[in-house]
This record gives structure tokens, C-alpha cells and sequence, in this order.
């Protein structure tokens, strides 16, 4: 396969970012993990942005690619990797579960030793009290030698002395001490609650170092790589460009058509996008669209009517709904303007759409619309933008 690469023709497509990258072939790949452009370049692309990063050309990527799969191709088969990863998950599970049961016995213990010193201390408090009340009679009692029993005596002596003090020297006093007692014991107890939330604390501490080494993996792939979100060449008003595919600019003022374009790819697990608005004139829409809908349309924005094809809130406070009346040009969302940042965090299993301004957290209450899952249609996020020199940029990092 690699030999069979190296004396191929390779049929290159051409850069879309237009000006100088205009008919350039992208045949070189960035492998920089630190580009945030990684991957498929053209030669001016190189020069303008990857003239210090690790760059290769597609052809020798691909040769190279091909010796490498080919060599490993028989190492472990999917059946057995998947196989693997089922045990691993078992192991985890197993090693939880085993945890959570010793963390059980121990708070077993504790809740016994609790029930415990409540039941000491209070039959304590009690006896305390019958001492009290009987200490004349006891007194009295030791007067008259009354007592027959030496034990007796011994024991309602020590009773006594558990109820004096000799705060001063050489004089004795009766000290009887429920109160005390009581106070020690709460005092015991609030140490013991500062320990719990203590121990809370750590245990929240711990559990997230133990998920740090697979929350990677717990996220929607979507969400993980969001940056190879971009807008679309194809998908979009004719009076809207792209540069770099990451920023998007109306060049001519609207109505209600040439208003839409769509950012690929399309949205296929829950995931979140973050969209900058570097200018605003009079209107930006930010939310998700059906592409099949907005391409019959012709991207016009039908916003008067349910079934427009897009979920969006826009810069005056307003939202926009596909299906539901009350939440179609209804204004219940947040205005947002210049320098703004909306995350648009969609999950498809909930059918929520959320958005929040990040660089205003204060200021704005997040906004939750609902959407239905469209019939045998795409669905992307979108920018709805009406006036001449608006821009949004599609950002990488915002987290």
C-alpha cells in the first residue's frame, strides 16, 4: 500500500480560504500538537501561520500512515480491543463497589459509636440528677452509720466526690455538673460535625483527582474537539464570506434573506460552541438550524412564521423557535453586544438548548430553549446576522 502511495498521483483539492491561498493545493499537513490549525494545509498557509511547526507533505504523511497500519494491523483486532476495554471497565467498577462497601462498614461504625455516647451521656446526665436530688439521704445515711454494706458505702462515697470540687484550697464544695456535662458533650459533637464536612471536602477532592485520568473520555466527541468547528462554504447566505474559516462577515445589509450561515460539521452528540461577536450593527442571531429547511428557504429568515428552521436567542433580548409560539420572537433572553461571548450548549438527549454569556456571568441569566429532533434532516449550529459589517468569530478556547 505505502509503494503503491509513493508512485500515485494525488488529485489535490484546492484551499477554500480565498485571497492569496486562491488555487492552492493542500497538499501538506501540520502535525503540530500545539497548532490550533492542525492539519490539512496549502503552501501559503505554511508560510503565513505554520512556518515553525512540524509540517510534512500529505503524500509522505499518507505513505507513512499506510507502513504504519499495515505493520500493526495484525497486532490486536477490534474484537479484541473491545474486549480489553471491557475488562478495564469491570476493573474500575469492581475496585468502586469495593470501596464503597468498606466506606459503608466504617460509617456503620461510626453511627454505632454516636448511638453509643448519646446513650452514655444521657444515662450519665440521669444518675448525675438521682445523685442530686439523693444526697441529703445519702448524707444523713453516712451520719447515723446506717450503712451495713461497706461496698454500698464505698460506692455512694465516690458519687458524691463525683459531684464536689475544691476550687479553693483545702475547702471542698458541691459541684453538681449536668450542665458541664452536657457542654463537654456538645462540644465533642461539633468537633465531630467540623471533622465530617472536613472530611467531605477531601472526599470531593479525591474523587475528582481519581476521574481526572478518564474525564477526557467521559465527554461527548463532539465536545472534546470542538475546535474543528467551522463555518461553511457551501451552507450560507451568498452575501456572507469567511476568512480562515473561523470568521464570518455580512457584506450587505438584509431584510429577511441572505441571513444564515451554518457551521459544520453537523450535530451528531451533545457539545458545546462558543461565538465571539466582534461587531455588531443592528442584529445577531446565535443558535441551531435544520439544514434541509434553511437550503429550501434559501437561508431567508421566515421569522414570522413557526417552521423558519432555526432555535436562536439574538442581540435584542429576543428568542427564536421552529416549533413553539410562545418562545418565537418573544423577548425572554439577555441582550448581547461587542466583545460579547455566547456558549450555546446543546444536548441532544434532553432536547435543551443553553445559552450564557461567559465574559458577563453576572450580568445575564443563562437562557434553556427546547427543540425537536428534526425527521430526516441535519442539524447545525447557525448565525443569523442582518446588517452590513457584522462579524462573529467561531472561538477555540474559552473554556
Amino acid at each position: 500500500m505505502s509503494e503503491d502511495i509513493k508512485t500515485r498521483a494525488i488529485n489535490y483539492l484546492n484551499c477554500t480560504l480565498g485571497d492569496m491561498h486562491e488555487g492552492e493545493q493542500l497538499n501538506f499537513v501540520c502535525l503540530d500538537s500545539t497548532c490550533k490549525e492542525i492539519g490539512l494545509i496549502c503552501p501559503v498557509c505554511r508560510s503565513q501561520k505554520h512556518a515553525k511547526h512540524k509540517v510534512i507533505p500529505l503524500k509522505i504523511f499518507l505513505a507513512d500512515i499506510s507502513n504504519n497500519v499495515n505493520g500493526k494491523q495484525n497486532q490486536n483486532s477490534i474484537d479484541q480491543l473491545l474486549t480489553q476495554i471491557d475488562q478495564v471497565r469491570t476493573r474500575l467498577l469492581s475496585s468502586l463497589k469495593d470501596t464503597v462497601q468498606k466506606m459503608v462498614l466504617q460509617i456503620k461504625l461510626l453511627e454505632d459509636q454516636i448511638n453509643l455516647s448519646h446513650k452514655n451521656t444521657r444515662q450519665r446526665l440521669l444518675e448525675q440528677n438521682q445523685t442530686q436530688m439523693n444526697f441529703p439521704q445519702i448524707f444523713q445515711q453516712i451520719l447515723n452509720c446506717q450503712y451495713k454494706n461497706a461496698d454500698q458505702l464505698k460506692q455512694d462515697v465516690r458519687k458524691i466526690i463525683d459531684n464536689v470540687s475544691q476550687l479553693q484550697a483545702g475547702k471542698i464544695e458541691i459541684d453538681f455538673k449536668p450542665q458541664r456535662l452536657f457542654d463537654q458533650y456538645q462540644k465533642a459533637s461539633s468537633e465531630a460535625i467540623a471533622q465530617f464536612n472536613h472530611l467531605l471536602t477531601q472526599f470531593k477532592s479525591s474523587t475528582s483527582k481519581i476521574s481526572k485520568p478518564i474525564e477526557k473520555f467521559t465527554q461527548p466527541l463532539q465536545a472534546q474537539n470542538s475546535s474543528n468547528f467551522t463555518f461553511s462554504t457551501v451552507l450560507k447566505s451568498p452575501s456572507i464570506t469567511i476568512t480562515e474559516q473561523k470568521f464570518a462577515h455580512q457584506t450587505a445589509d438584509q431584510n429577511s434573506d441572505n441571513r444564515f450561515i451554518l457551521i459544520e460539521p453537523q450535530i451528531l452528540e451533545s457539545c458545546k460552541i462558543a461565538i465571539k461577536i466582534t461587531n455588531l450593527s443592528n442584529f445577531i442571531g446565535i443558535g441551531i438550524a435544520y439544514k434541509n429547511v434553511l437550503s429550501l428557504k434559501n437561508m431567508k429568515f421566515d421569522h414570522q412564521n413557526l417552521g423558519h428552521g432555526s432555535y436562536m436567542i439574538s442581540s435584542n433580548a429576543h428568542t427564536w423557535s421552529h416549533s413553539k409560539k410562545e418562545e418565537n420572537m418573544a423577548q425572554k433572553s439577555f441582550t448581547f453586544t461587542n466583545g460579547d461571548i455566547i456558549i450555546v450548549d446543546v444536548s441532544l438527549e434532553n432536547k435543551t438548548l443553553k445559552f450564557t454569556c461567559k465574559n458577563k456571568p453576572n450580568d445575564t441569566q443563562a437562557i434553556l430553549l427546547t427543540f425537536d429532533n428534526p425527521d430526516n434532516d441535519d442539524i447545525h449550529f447557525c448565525i443569523n446576522m442582518c446588517s452590513f459589517g457584522e462579524r462573529v468569530e467561531i472561538l477555540d478556547d474559552w473554556e
